[in-house]
């Protein structure tokens, strides 16, 4: 009985030690998990974030790349922190679409974790070959209508988010398209320009590179409004697909336990930090754009992107294991 009633009050006593350090908080460097390997954006965004610490918190910032399980390790790791100084860049896939796909994540996004800031998004684009022919979105889903389960669609890997933008698509116009998952961006953006597979989503940067290079051609970009890197390009909607916002954003997650004040602050820090015009600049060039959510905003985005990638997750039938 003893043992049980200490193994309940344990998240109390959490909490209220990490409270007791508030005032001198943070009194050691902020360890900064990246759930991904080094060199995806959200590895670049945290570098961004820990290079301005000193100067925004009095202490460094600390980052660790801890990959796996598509993101959800690196959850999990912040989820179980209690040095009151641990904090992770988390994005739309493993808060909002990692639930639905994976069996057990070891985290519940809306109990388990303390939403600090949001503070950068990209967008994805809808790419073909550049000698498919196929000029507007319109014609492609006239071609791919034409040819029931015939033509297919490349993605950077199952449960991704370019694959999760097709089944946005597919459930928004019903047609019928073969998915074929890669281990990553570059062998899918390979077959697409070798025409072993019709068309794709992919990140703004992996396309623009193509699109740049002669061999793609972005038929759309699924943001709310143009990218200025491809101001020709329509969205989504502009091109006759209604509600075909997908975003992939960033923002800055703690522990459950955290204190509001600790949060309050680390916001504050963190949006001035990516504010400035010198980071934002290397934001954009990094092929995003600064968004900024508070932890409120932040926690509504959650709410309202669980339910969307829900949806679209349950009917598709998509598992990964």
């Amino acid at each position: 009985m003893i043992r049980r009633h200490l193994l309940m009050a344990a998240p109390a006593l959490v909490a209220a030690r990490a409270a007791r350090a508030q005032p001198g908080w943070p009194d050691r460097p902020l360890r900064v998990i990246v759930p991904y390997t080094p060199g995806a954006f959200n590895d670049t965004l945290a570098r961004l974030v820990a290079e301005g610490m000193q100067a925004q918190l009095g202490q460094h910032g600390v980052v660790e790349n801890r990959p796996g399980a598509s993101g959800s390790l690196g959850v999990q790791t912040v989820v179980q922190s209690t040095d009151g100084h641990t904090i992770a860049v988390s994005n739309t896939a493993n808060l909002t679409m990692n639930p639905f796909l994976f069996a057990n994540t070891g985290y519940d996004p809306q109990k388990d974790i303390a939403p600090i800031c949001v503070s950068a998004r990209l967008m994805n684009a809808l790419a073909v070959r550049m000698e498919s022919g196929i000029t507007s979105v319109a014609q492609l889903l006239e071609r791919v209508r034409a040819r029931p389960g015939q033509m297919s669609y490349a993605s950077s890997g199952a449960g991704s988010s370019p694959h999760l933008a097709a089944e946005l698509l597919r459930a928004r116009t019903g047609i019928d398209v073969v998915h074929v998952p890669y281990r990553g961006s570059a062998p899918a953006m390979a077959d697409l320009i070798g025409g072993r597979v019709d068309f794709a989503f992919d990140n703004l940067p992996n396309v623009l590179a193509q699109v740049q290079g002669g061999k793609l051609r972005a038929l759309a970009v699924t943001g709310s409004a143009r990218d200025p890197a491809m101001p020709d390009v329509p969205t989504m909607m502009e091109a006759g697909v209604p509600d075909m916002e997908v975003h992939v954003w960033f923002g800055f997650i703690g522990p459950a336990t955290m204190p509001q004040q600790v949060r309050d602050r680390l916001a504050g820090a963190i949006t001035r930090i990516v504010t400035t015009p010198e980071t934002a600049e290397r934001i954009r060039r990094a092929g995003a754009t600064v968004w900024v959510q508070d932890g409120a905003q932040f926690a509504a985005l959650i709410r309202a992107e669980l339910e969307k990638w829900g949806t679209v997750i349950r009917a598709a039938n998509i598992r990964v294991e």
